[in-house]
């Protein structure tokens, strides 16, 4: 199930308040900053700081390929290519 593009335009992350990766594949949200996910349940993304999960570096690179290859959209209306971009984590997201 896919989120509403209005409520992605709100959504941002409840730690460091910046955009997130919406994958719709994995039904989550995702920081690649901070490397947390946020699972998206019953089609609610569940939003609460201590329920994001710290994905592995695998995980890392898996999603950011698969953003990387139009499988995300952006929150907060960035563009896409500034989370894909230099994100402080040393991964190259192509």
């Amino acid at each position: 199930m896919s989120l509403d593009t209005l409520l992605l335009n709100l959504l941002a992350c409840p730690i460091d308040k910046q955009a997130l990766l919406y994958l719709d594949e994995y039904d989550v949200l995702y920081n690649p900053r901070l490397r947390r996910s946020y699972r998206i349940r019953d089609g609610i993304p569940v939003m609460l700081a201590d329920h994001g999960e710290t994905v592995t570096d695998e995980q890392h690179r898996k999603l950011l390929q698969c953003a990387a290859t139009g499988g995300a959209v952006a929150t907060l209306q960035v563009p896409l290519s500034s989370l894909l971009s230099d994100d402080g984590s040393g991964e190259d997201a192509a």
